[in-house]
């Protein structure tokens, strides 16, 4: 279930030498998703052929894909624009010939078809412990909610797990170090298990109660409370399907109500998500369904899965989930923040790992920016049988994809279906720069005749974020008096990048404010080599004038976002757009 990592090579380096270090998040304005731009055009359009020749082929440069694979995708944005209203602003469906064979299926999958997303149900687990709870719970330890653990614990550094260590957060991140699954991947379970090496277990030593499917919580509990950890908690990202059960019973104990109702009552009921359901929906025609319910894992229903692997769900509602995670419109705007970011690294230095997200940081310092995708892939755990599923999320650019598929054989690795949609994300990026180019690029002046001689320049390049030309107040070269205090003696090698923080002023019927913060570097100071040195979050606000940064720029834009001015506090002027 863990994502692979998703080339996402985004601009062309402009042969500059100059190492620039922006800051984390964005490196443009939020910009407006026009499905008739050039670059988003011209990149759905690609990605259409693309498939095309994949789905004849079944081969292409990411790599080869089944054509027993039946597949849906959709893009879907927050930004606003043409897709700003609609579940997605792509779609593309794919249904293996194979399916029609199969049997009680649907024969031709669209954006309503029904398949078992499996571990894509954690998202709506954790973010349904959220909404009810607050994140203030991540921090609580588990003992705190389910004491019957605490006496499970022993003074045992490897054959017990020291469940006081072990908190709320820490299950939701797979930073629990407590076993995996229950008893779905214990050989020792299945009937007339035979390899070499293996010892006889007697029957009263099998780690299941009789029959895995209809376990008791209490059961579950006592079970896992013999279980020996993987790790100390907090020292490495261990997937534990475990884990998230853990979080349904935390959850059923906080509220009083079964987890089903929790999540209908504050997620798919208020999104409209009427296509998701807790384990297998009534019989329908929208079901996809690879050889038969048996062999497809379709009916596969495991009490106590409900946290971690039991939903159904269509492409189209995952859209709406990703709008809505995006968007913060279930949780606060400060509660989302904090939730879409990474709880620890993992060993490949590409991806950390979120709540329950792989975060896949694409770009190629120092010459694109960075950007970070929220994943989570589905495809190889207890109970998905022939379905595979994947949802991204890219908050810094409002854009996403969903993708769930079926195959008559063997799960598909959607990495190659994912990898496609590279294209897209790129060209939004692309067509952000050249919003912000023509945007808030160009000349400012002051309009009054006492202050005539303030003036800057604000340009943009192959690189991330936009930078000031000539910069003048009353006259004065603000570029020689920055880069004296940061050690520049020639203006010409001062670097001045602007960022946006996203801290976003609405003011009603006049209009918006941006805020966006400058970075000051030396162009001509050594470039990093082994040991990279971008640390311009330590130099944040760090010159001040009258108790306002020096590098702090307000934009002001009116009611249809065109910029008309940018203030610049500390200097107490407000410039005009040319």
């Amino acid at each position: 279930m863990i994502s692979h990592a998703i080339p996402l090579f985004l601009f062309l380096s402009s042969g500059l030498s100059f190492t620039p270090c922006p800051l984390l998040g964005p490196a443009y304005p939020p910009f407006s998703l026009d499905l008739k731009d050039e670059i988003i055009a011209s990149s759905l359009q690609n990605l259409t052929q693309d498939f095309d020749e994949l789905t004849k082929t079944f081969s292409g440069p990411n790599g080869d894909v089944s054509p027993n694979t039946t597949f849906s995708i959709v893009l879907f944005s927050t930004d606003k624009g043409d897709a700003q209203d609609d579940p997605f602003f792509w779609q593309y469906h794919y249904t293996s010939p194979a399916l029609k064979e199969s049997s009680g299926s649907s024969e031709n999958v669209t954006e309503n078809s029904i398949y078992r997303i499996d571990g894509l149900t954690e998202v709506f687990t954790i973010w349904s412990l959220l909404i009810t709870q607050g994140d203030r719970i991540l921090s609580e330890p588990v003992t705190e909610y389910l004491p019957e653990l605490a006496s499970a614990s022993e003074d045992n550094g490897i054959g017990s797990v020291q469940w006081d260590d072990v908190t709320v957060g820490q299950l939701a991140s797979h930073m629990s170090g407590i076993a995996r699954d229950y008893c779905g991947h214990d050989l020792s379970s299945q009937k007339n298990f035979k390899l070499a090496g293996f010892p006889d277990i007697p029957a009263f030593e099998l780690p299941c109660c009789g029959n895995s499917s209809q376990c008791t919580t209490s059961e579950f509990l006592q079970s896992l409370a013999t279980r020996p950890p993987v790790a100390p908690a907090g020292v490495t990202p261990s997937y534990s399907n475990m884990g998230y059960q853990l979080l349904g019973y935390i959850l059923e104990k906080k509220t009083g109500l079964d987890f089903s109702e929790i999540v209908q009552n504050n997620i798919f009921d208020p999104l409209g998500m009427n296509a998701t359901t807790i384990f297998a929906p009534e019989s329908s025609s929208i079901d996809v369904i690879p050889v038969d319910v048996q062999a497809s894992g379709w009916s596969q229903r495991t009490k106590g899965s409900e946290a971690s692997t039991s939903m159904f769900s269509s492409v189209r509602d995952l859209a709406l989930a990703g709008k809505a995670i995006m968007n913060s419109t279930l949780l606060s705007s400060s509660q989302t923040r904090r939730w879409l970011k990474p709880f620890s690294h993992t060993s490949n230095p590409a991806n950390s790992i979120g709540a329950p997200w792989t975060v896949y940081s694409s770009g190629n310092y120092p010459t694109t920016p960075l950007v970070d995708v929220y994943t989570l892939l589905s495809n190889e755990g207890v109970g998905e049988g022939l379905y595979s599923s994947y949802i991204g999320l890219v908050p810094d650019y409002g854009v996403g994809y969903a993708i769930l598929s079926a195959d008559t054989i063997s799960p598909a690795d959607l990495n190659v279906h994912a990898d496609y949609t590279a294209t897209v994300l790129e060209g939004a990026i692309k067509s952000s720069l050249v919003q912000a180019a023509g945007n808030f690029g160009g000349k400012y002046a002051a309009s009054n005749s006492t202050s005539n001689s303030s003036t800057i320049t604000v340009l943009y390049d192959a690189l991330p974020g936009l930078y000031i030309g000539d910069f003048y107040s009353n006259g004065a070269d603000m570029r020689n008096s920055l880069g004296e205090l940061i050690g520049v003696t020639n203006s010409t090698n001062l670097s001045i990048r602007l960022y946006p923080t996203q801290l976003i002023e609405d003011d009603g019927a006049s209009g918006s404010k941006q805020a966006f913060r400058a970075v000051l570097q030396d162009m001509d100071a050594p470039e990093d080599f082994d040991t990279p040195t971008c640390v311009s979050w330590m130099s944040l606000d760090v010159f001040q004038y009258g108790g306002r940064g020096l590098d702090e720029f307000i934009f002001s834009l009116d009611t249809t976002g065109k910029v008309v001015s940018v203030d610049i506090p500390a200097l107490k002027l407000t410039l005009q757009k040319k």
